[in-house]
């Protein structure tokens, strides 16, 4: 699992800007990232999780602000295709702030079926489909929403739910899994494959016109002051 970290920090491993998540949440691991991997890797970010508040014109995981319109997109990266039925992406925004992930915090799912994207299966082999998004709907900030919020996403394959549930390898494909991943992938458990991603994403009042006016003030007496230096 990656490190969770302070959406307003830069994304840099480290203790500086690392916090874990609260207990609460439980916890969600994996074996192995070889068949799939949060990362948005045609953009050269090794994470997968990221926020946009301009219609997605621009993608990154700064702090946010009452008022803004925000969506979340979910990047998925492949090095291997597989032989599963399908690799999994869930996420969840704990927004009513209870300490858990719950059904109602979910906010993406998407199933990517190998035989859709896939000429030819195998577990070593290079996927045609190396990359591919999901996104959540988009969410409108308002005073209800201010303060700090907790966001799992994980990434598996099919094969690992039915190992959760003790089913064989051939159950990925009956109905009794194809039609319920989306209820049996849940917030926490040993999926064998894939990868965990965790974040803190702050939402911050619309500053008083008050303290704008303070800080345009000071703005104002610091370039005068640099131009009397420079006389």
């Amino acid at each position: 699992m990656k490190f969770a970290f302070i959406a307003s920090l830069p994304l840099v491993l480290g203790a500086a800007c690392a916090q874990a998540i609260p207990l609460t949440y439980g916890s969600a691991t994996h074996d192995t990232t070889a068949w799939q991997e949060l990362a948005d890797a045609p953009n050269g970010d090794p994470f997968g999780v990221s926020w946009s508040t301009d219609n997605g014109t621009t993608w990154g995981r700064d702090d946010l602000t009452v008022g803004q319109t925000v969506q979340f997109k979910f990047s998925v990266h492949k090095q291997n295709v597989g032989n599963h039925y399908a690799d999994l992406l869930k996420g969840w925004i704990d927004w009513d702030q209870n300490g858990v992930f719950d059904v109602s915090d979910e906010v993406a799912y998407g199933e990517h079926k190998l035989t859709d994207y896939e000429p030819v299966l195998g577990s070593w082999q290079t996927p045609a489909v190396p990359d591919f998004a999901y996104y959540s709907d988009e969410y409108t900030l308002t005073d209800d929403h201010i303060g700090d919020f907790w966001l799992r996403a994980i990434v598996t394959c099919t094969h690992s739910i039915t190992n959760m549930y003790g089913g064989l390898w051939g159950d990925q494909w009956t109905s009794e899994y194809t039609d319920n991943y989306e209820n049996l992938m849940t917030p926490t458990g040993h999926y064998y494959q894939g990868e965990t991603e965790e974040w803190k994403i702050t939402v911050r009042a619309v500053p008083e016109p008050a303290s704008l006016a303070i800080l345009g003030m000071g703005l104002i007496g610091l370039v005068a002051r640099s131009r009397s230096r420079n006389k």
